[in-house]
């Protein structure tokens, strides 16, 4: 159905086709590219407004942070400068000095030095809880008698409530020494972060930072913090309706929690049943890095989590912004459908603009196809009207030019076949003109027809003529190649007889030397047996003479062994003499060993003479084995050139017995086809007495044609 629809539907179509392809392909990388922007731009929304509500609260810390080094660090310059200067550590006698030396918070005279610390201390905390509205109040707490050695308690606390007025003592150390704050501090010894409880009716954490000097607890700064301070976060989005936000502390109990207060105090796990997604979040806190995942919540939302870690003292403390993904979702969704809307709209507008102008366009192109179609059927006295001046009226002209000049090519064939059929074979064509470009070799191609057909009829004819004169020569010829071919017959038989008895004796030959080549091949066979046992003659005589070297060490060692006899025995003989009567008896004894290491000595060196003539006996019979096996081994050379020249003689009889053979055979043959020859020459004989006949014949067949001469 496709391959009958017009051309401007048919195009239509088409470049619809495409067109909806690619803007399918475009929408969708819109729509993915799209997504993963608006994904991005959430995410980098979300992570900012999680670290911004991270730099809320840890600006909260950061604060009680200040108060608690701050403190630290005058407390620790005081102690270095009354160390120095022991008196301001005395508590004064003077009344005027003890009247100046009052505390302000117990019924005490204090030293200069703890005077000192405490208006700094108390001014410090008051001012931090007026100006610092995060902080709920600053309190300052020592271990017994470690403020002043005859106060055993001291410990104060300045809130929001009595900032303005006198600071009174906090309680005695059995009371603050117990609060959970104070107890981390003093075991820990470095600033602490307590989980949120209940004071008065208030939901605090506290502060608390050790006071060390020469690592000795002195005292606890702490501050608290109330939870509703971290109101303060950004908790509600125009673009994200779902957003909440939670303060997690580093055992991920709930510090804060925008969307219900009574979230606070429970754990990460209460709302993350998903164990693989709880155990990917723990995992990313433990590298103590932002990051942020989508997980389900208890309650089968799916969320989009952002951890942000905060420094709470030397605990990493989170602060999570959180978004549902139906919010992301429906951003995207709209998106999209706008996206789809506009792009179906273009591709409809655009559509009909291509319909409407390609049927305008090519409506003129159904006259060209009419015209072609009455062509096709044999009519080529066809016209039509096109008056556009593009592309299609340059084809419509250049058609009805096409159709004009094949009709003249066709009426001068008609013209040129009509006289070649008559026998005119000098016609020339009419119509020259109009062959022009392929055409141009239609031309051509007749006038060679006509060429070669007249050249062709007039080589007939003269062929007839030459073939009338050589048959009357072909018989006399052929009368005279039958008597040859019967005197060639005689000849080849008789030298066929001669050569069959010269491969006779060519064959005696080969089978003569058939058996030289095997007798050569069996001495050299032996000949090599014969060198290879000379070969192992040579390595016994070889190993006859390492074994007299080795006799020849046995016998060195002998002649050692004798003459370290003869020397022992020597040795005794002096021992002897030394003892006197006593070492007669040994004496003999020496001169015997003695006579022995002597005659050792002397059998030893015959022995040696022995092995050096047997020795010299080895060398020379090795000597004389090489020469011998250097004589067998030329005998073996010779024997194997002899077996090579033997082995020639006997390829070169058996190639020149096939040969031969091969002669007989075609003598065989030759003799056959002269026999042949005679019979066809006679025949030959009669078979051009009637070619003479049909030459004339055609002959008078050419005649009846209009040829060119010449």
């Amino acid at each position: 159905m496709f391959n009958k629809m017009k051309l401007a539907p048919k195009l239509a179509l088409i470049i619809g086709s495409v067109l909806t392809l690619i803007f399918a392909v475009l929408i969708a990388s819109t729509v993915f590219m799209s997504k993963k922007a608006i994904s991005s731009s959430t995410y980098e929304q979300l992570e900012a407004i999680s670290k911004a509500n991270a730099l809320q609260i840890q600006t909260i810390f950061d604060e009680a942070e200040t108060v608690a080094l701050n403190m630290e660090s005058y407390l620790e310059q005081a102690y270095k400068i009354a160390a120095d200067k022991p008196s301001w550590l005395e508590v004064p006698t003077d009344p005027a000095a003890m009247e100046l030396c009052e505390s302000s918070i117990y019924d005490k005279v204090l030293t200069p030095t703890n005077y000192d610390i405490e208006v700094y201390l108390r001014e410090t905390a008051r001012s931090s809880t007026v100006n610092n509205k995060d902080l709920a109040g600053v309190g300052v707490m020592f271990e017994p008698n470690q403020f002043q050695p005859d106060i055993r308690d001291y410990a104060f606390y300045v809130s929001e409530e009595n900032a303005s007025e006198d600071v009174l003592p906090f309680g005695p150390y059995e009371t603050y020494s117990n609060e959970i704050y104070y107890q981390m501090a003093a075991s820990a010894k470095k600033a602490v972060v307590t989980d949120p409880y209940k004071y008065n009716g208030i939901t605090m954490v506290s502060y608390a930072s050790p006071v060390l000097y020469n690592n000795e607890l002195k005292a606890v700064v702490m501050s608290d913090i109330k939870v509703e301070n971290f109101d303060k976060v950004n908790t509600t989005s125009q673009t994200f309706p779902s957003m909440y936000c939670t303060i997690y502390n580093q055992s991920e109990i709930i510090i804060y929690d925008s969307e219900s207060k009574d979230d606070i105090g429970k754990k990460l796990s209460d709302f993350t049943p998903d164990q693989s997604q709880l155990a990917a979040i723990q995992n990313n806190m433990a590298q103590g890095n932002a990051f942020h995942l989508e997980t389900t919540r208890e309650d089968g939302r799916k969320v989009t989590r952002y951890f942000t870690p905060i420094k709470a003292a030397d605990q990493i403390w989170w602060s999570l912004t959180a978004i549902s993904n139906k919010d992301i979702d429906t951003i995207i969704q709209g998106t999209v459908f706008w996206m789809l809307i506009l792009s179906a709209l273009a591709l409809a507008v655009i559509i009909i603009t291509i319909v409407l102008v390609l049927k305008k366009v090519l409506s003129p192109v159904e006259d060209v196809v009419a015209a072609a179609q009455s062509i096709a059927r044999g009519n080529l006295d066809v016209t039509f009207q096109i008056d556009s001046q593009d592309e299609i009226g340059i084809l419509s002209a250049t058609f009805a030019d096409m159709t004009a000049n094949l009709n003249h090519i066709v009426t001068d064939l008609k013209y040129v076949l009509e006289e070649m059929a008559e026998g005119n074979f000098t016609v020339r064509s009419k119509a020259e003109d109009s062959y022009v470009g392929a055409f141009e070799s239609v031309l051509l191609s007749l006038r060679k027809m006509t060429s070669r057909l007249s050249s062709a009829l007039n080589q007939i004819e003269l062929s007839a003529d030459q073939v009338s004169s050589g048959s009357d020569q072909m018989a006399s010829s052929a009368q005279a190649l039958s008597q040859g071919a019967v005197e060639q017959a005689s000849t080849v038989e008789e030298l066929a007889s001669n050569i069959e008895g010269i491969l006779g004796q060519v064959q005696d030959t080969a089978r003569n030397a058939q058996v030289a080549r095997s007798h050569s091949s069996e001495s050299g066979a032996e000949t090599s047996i014969c060198n290879q046992q000379m070969q192992e003659m040579m390595e016994a005589m070889d190993e006859i003479g390492k074994k007299s070297a080795e006799i020849g060490k046995i016998i060195k060692t002998i002649e050692d062994i004798a003459f370290q006899t003869n020397i022992l025995a020597l040795n005794a003989a002096v021992e002897a003499a030394r003892a006197g009567t006593a070492g007669k008896g040994f004496a003999v004894v020496a001169d015997e060993v003695r006579n022995l290491a002597s005659k050792s000595a002397d059998a030893s060196n015959n022995t040696s003479e022995l092995i050096e003539g047997a020795v010299k006996a080895v060398e020379k019979g090795r000597t004389i084995a090489n020469e011998t096996a250097e004589s067998l081994m030329k005998v073996v050379k010779t024997s194997e050139t002899i077996s090579g020249i033997v082995d020639k003689i006997a390829e070169a009889a058996a190639e020149q017995s096939a040969s031969l053979a091969q002669v007989t055979e075609g003598m065989n043959q030759i003799s056959s086809v002269v026999q042949t020859n005679s019979a066809t020459a006679e025949e030959s004989a009669a078979t051009s007495e009637e070619l003479s006949s049909q030459a004339q014949t055609l002959r008078g067949l050419v005649g009846q044609f209009k040829l060119h001469r010449g």
